[in-house]
């Protein structure tokens, strides 16, 4: 029986079933429409966390060493995906194909980026603003500060060479949670106008708390 310990490269080879199974052990609940890249980054982050470098670490295949291994579909596509941690940080993961890999090699001045659009709505895919993060050679994956007081953004990979810019994948939509009015507008020393029958319920003191120790995951 063969072992091999937890890595990216094994984690791509195993079917999403396989992936699941796996995440069962670790106590992870995995939705049935969870994103597969997500789920690898998620045990990725798991066996990091947990420092389960040793044999504990170590899982068994009972497959026949002379059977081909069948890559997951969509294991050699350009592609990025984003996922929101929270309303102030989004992670963001990605895969270069063979090919793109190898044109990009042959070109020596060759960056790469990642381009975090603004969006004015979901369906209006113009941005209204944008900035780039330059991306370690050699990583796919990256967390990524929003833009406060977005509501919409779109993740690009894009290369850079010479004066060129291309596109080389772009994420769907993500739509930002937003804050609710009474939380924005909730400041120490700020008279709000509540109801009294509201007032006697303790809503001020709630806010108040909300807003000491989360106001900056919310804020615009």
């Amino acid at each position: 029986m063969e072992t091999e310990n937890i890595n990216r490269a094994y984690l791509e080879t195993l079917s999403f079933s396989d992936l699941s199974k796996l995440a069962d052990e670790y106590g992870v609940d995995v939705p049935e429409d969870l994103d597969r890249r997500f789920l690898i980054c998620e045990l990725l982050d798991i066996v990091e966390e947990s420092k389960l470098f040793n044999e504990d670490m170590v899982i068994s295949s009972d497959r026949s060493s002379e059977e081909n291994t069948v890559l997951p579909q969509g294991y050699n596509e350009t592609q990025i995906s984003c996922v929101l941690r929270n309303p102030v940080w989004a992670f963001v993961f990605w895969n270069i194909s063979n090919s793109d890999n190898n044109k990009l090699k042959e070109m020596h001045d060759c960056t790469l980026m990642l381009r975090v659009c603004s969006l004015p709505s979901q369906e209006e895919l113009t941005p209204k603003e944008s900035f780039e993060i330059k991306i370690t050679a050699g990583s796919q994956e990256q967390y990524v500060l929003i833009p406060a007081g977005e509501k919409y953004i779109r993740i690009e990979l894009v290369y850079i060479s010479g004066a060129t810019r291309n596109v080389l994948a772009f994420s769907p939509v993500i739509e930002i949670p937003q804050g609710s009015e009474s939380l924005n507008n909730i400041q120490p020393g700020k008279q709000n106008d509540y109801p009294e029958i509201i007032k006697l319920s303790g809503i001020e003191k709630i806010l108040l708390n909300q807003y000491k120790n989360h106001r900056h995951s919310f804020s615009g």
